[in-house]
């Protein structure tokens, strides 16, 4: 026992006298043990941004939030003082929207282009005049476009709704001169368009397939253009035609 000790002794004096002093050297351990230690710097505190230094939508952004915090905290707390400074921040944009309104009637008579009202009068005798020379202008291209084209109008005779667009029609083409050439998809006549077509393939190489179909012929050309598919009122024909003859151009 007495050797073992001595042995030990000696062990340990060996090992100080290569490396030093144990408590001088990292002890043996984990991996953990022995890594060096990073070193934890502080994080740097956010760096505010002064508020006349922010972009116009950032102030407006900041302003909002502050006016929402207000309005909800005071939902919690249900504080007088709290519903005070919510009504503050309130009064602050409704002053605001006033002198922005100023300053937009003032900006629009110094630079009446950009007034929407005054080439498009929103008063009711400025609509009403806008409505008539609207009409009057429809009326004009609707008859200049009758002279030279007619409108094609494939129909199933027994159906509804197919019967009921024949009146319509009718009316439509001899409001503005239009030339009706009606053409029957299911073999029979209808009794109010004694002088139909029967179909012969006409729909399938128009790639007609919904009824009625209104389409825009010219005669001379053969070229036409779909103007409405389905049941159609003539105020959608005239604003379809209008387009169709706007492309057309």
């Amino acid at each position: 026992m007495i050797k073992r000790s001595a042995f030990l002794l000696i062990f340990v004096g060996a090992l100080l006298s290569s490396k030093g002093a144990l408590a001088a050297e990292k002890p043996p351990g984990f991996l953990w043990y022995n890594l060096p230690k990073e070193s934890v710097s502080k994080p740097e505190k956010p760096r505010g941004v002064p508020f006349n230094q922010l972009s116009y939508t950032d102030r407006d952004k900041v302003l909002s939030f502050y006016t929402m915090e207000a309005l909800h905290k005071v939902r919690f707390t249900h504080s007088v003082e709290d519903e005070r400074v919510f009504l503050a921040l309130q009064d602050y944009w409704l002053r605001e929207a006033s002198t922005h309104k100023q300053v937009n009637q003032q900006a629009l008579l110094k630079y009446p282009e950009f007034d929407f009202s005054v080439t498009h009068p929103t008063s009711n005798i400025g609509t009403q005049i806008t409505d008539e020379v609207r009409h009057q202008e429809e009326v004009s291209h609707m008859k200049k476009l009758a002279e030279t084209s007619g409108l094609l109008f494939f129909y199933r005779s027994k159906n509804p709704y197919d019967t009921r667009q024949i009146p319509i029609l009718e009316d439509f083409c001899r409001k503005f001169g239009f030339e009706l050439i009606p053409v029957s998809v299911d073999g029979e006549v209808s009794p109010e368009l004694r002088k139909s077509r029967l179909d012969r393939g006409q729909a399938a190489r128009l790639n007609v397939r919904y009824f009625p179909a209104v389409l825009l012929v010219n005669p001379q050309t053969k070229a036409t253009q779909p103007v409405a598919f389905g049941l159609t009122t003539q105020d959608v024909l005239t604003a379809r035609l209008m387009q169709v003859r706007g492309a057309s151009k």
